[in-house]
């Protein structure tokens, strides 16, 4: 098939279709367009990536307005503070603008003094040093991996020549942290010796720091203002803190696994006793072990007993005394010595000793009172309840209130139906163009099919022109097969008017109409 001839094939093709073949026809190549047009520009779009984060709103302006005039296309997010551009040009881009300058005022240092003026004042010099050194502090507080930005004001009174008038320096510092970051109580202080030592006459206790949801980080952590304390009060919290969780997250699995996912609140709360206690104990014995003992004894023999003494003669009348005529005698003397039986004990009790437990337990729904027993003997067995350590468990059942878990799974269903709806689109518009060009493709194909089905078969040359002796001429046989092969093109076309004529021949009349009034 020529070429030149493709064009009248389509027209010969688009008048033999009927009127709502050819409403659909144009419907569907439009659709395809469409669909293709917008899968091309999904899949041709540029892949965005932030190129600043966290910027003030003179910095924003500064950043688009540099961006519109290099021609790069971009994107905010985050109410403004957040500037994207394509991915491929983030790094390029992020150059440019800090060779321009474009972010350069937002913490100026010393670099205030690279370009002196003359017939500066002093209060001017001095206004400058401020900056300078507010610029400076800024840096380096922001430095910090935990904080995202900060502002340093400083008050740096003009000397006097009298001391009782001279009044202190002073700083405020305001720190806007990163998500979910926090800073320690040592680290606090350590900002407020940074800027006591920057600034001359500035003591720790006069500079105060905030955060940006206006809660105080420097209380209490001066010199002379308890500052170890505070930081021992901190780590006991912690420690109280995460003792907490750990029960909280126990009882509150233990409880998912048998009520459910949120069917359960638990609440924990921990007395502990961080007073380090040191008891000596000493206990004694009904009986000790004998030490020494000492054992003396003494055996004797003797006759009876003598007349009184002296003479006989003057012994003046009495009774007689029957005695004895003889006897033994034995003498025992026992000394034993027994050791103490005592028993000393040290027990030493290390800080962070249970004092008290407070556990509360809220079920959704109503719960029949054997069931509320089975739940508050679990929780006793997993916190290691002690009635006489004044332990409480206190297990309720109450309506939960779900609209806000409600609200975000309808939010989360909302997204997901429309995620699901733009792969559909995005399916759908791939599926019409690779079904355009299908059938593209088969209407080529059809035309082409039918044209060679439509062609004669090729006649066989004569006889008589080709056996030699017939009379006729040389030049007549000699005929070229370019002549051949444009009559038989000519036969074909000829084949084909004839077979349109026959199918359609109110389309050929029409044709013919419009044929002869253009003419």
């Amino acid at each position: 098939m020529k070429v030149q001839d493709l064009p009248h094939k389509v027209t010969g093709y688009w008048n033999s279709l009927t009127p709502a073949r050819r409403s659909a026809l144009v419907v569907v190549i439009l659709a395809s367009l469409v669909a293709g047009t917008l899968w091309l520009s999904w899949f041709l779009r540029p892949k965005f990536a932030p190129l600043f984060t966290g910027l003030e709103q003179q910095d924003a302006a500064a950043v688009v307005a540099r961006l519109k005039e290099m021609n790069i296309p971009f994107r905010l997010a985050d109410g403004g503070t957040t500037v994207l551009v394509p991915q491929d040009r983030v790094y390029e881009t992020r150059l440019d603008l800090a060779g321009a300058g474009v972010l350069g005022g937002r913490s100026l240092g010393f670099e205030l003094f690279d370009q002196s003026k003359l017939g500066m004042t002093d209060f001017e010099r001095h206004i400058n040093y401020q900056r300078a050194l507010q610029g400076e502090l800024q840096r380096t507080i922001t430095s910090l991996e935990e904080v995202e930005n900060a502002r340093v004001h400083l008050v740096l009174p003009q000397p006097s020549v009298f001391l009782e008038e001279q009044a202190p320096p002073s700083a405020s510092i305001v720190l806007k942290l990163k998500p979910l970051a926090r800073l320690r109580p040592e680290q606090v202080q350590g900002i407020m010796q940074l800027v006591a030592a920057s600034v001359e006459g500035l003591k720790p206790e006069n500079v105060h720091i905030i955060d940006t949801q206006g809660n105080v980080l420097s209380a209490g952590l001066a010199e002379g203002e308890s500052g170890p304390l505070t930081g021992q009060q901190e780590r006991q919290q912690e420690l109280k803190r995460a003792l907490e969780r750990d029960l909280e997250q126990r009882i509150q699995n233990m409880l998912t696994r048998i009520l459910g996912p949120g069917q359960a609140v638990v609440m924990v709360n921990a007395e502990l006793d961080f007073n380090q206690q040191e008891v000596f104990r000493r206990e004694w014995g009904d009986e000790g072990s004998v030490r020494s003992e000492q054992v003396i004894t003494e055996q004797g023999t003797g006759g009876g007993a003598g007349g009184p003494a002296g003479d006989p003669n003057r012994e003046p009348p009495g009774y007689a005394v029957v005695l004895p005529e003889g006897g033994t005698y034995e003498k025992s003397d026992i000394t034993r010595n027994y050791e103490l039986d005592e028993v000393q004990t040290r027990i030493v009790y290390a800080p962070g000793q249970i004092r008290r437990l407070s556990t509360s337990v809220a079920v959704n729904g109503p719960v029949d009172p054997p069931r509320e027993e089975q739940i508050r003997q679990i929780v006793e067995a997993a916190v290691g309840f002690q009635p006489d350590r004044g332990d409480q468990i206190t297990v309720l059942s109450l309506a939960f209130d779900n609209t806000w878990q409600e609200r975000a799974a309808a939010e989360m269903a909302a997204a997901e139906e429309a995620e699901r709806r733009r792969r559909e689109l995005l399916l759908y518009a791939g599926l019409a163009a690779g079904g355009l060009g299908l059938l593209i493709f088969l209407i080529v194909l059809l035309v082409v099919w039918r044209r060679r089905r439509a062609a004669p078969a090729v006649e066989p040359w004569p006889a008589e022109l080709s056996t030699p002796g017939t009379g006729i001429a040389e030049e007549q046989v000699a005929v070229s097969e370019e002549e051949r092969r444009e009559e038989l093109e000519r036969r074909a076309r000829q084949e084909k008017l004839r077979e349109l004529v026959r199918q359609h021949p109110d389309d050929v009349a029409q044709l013919l109409r419009a044929w002869l009034r253009e003419e």
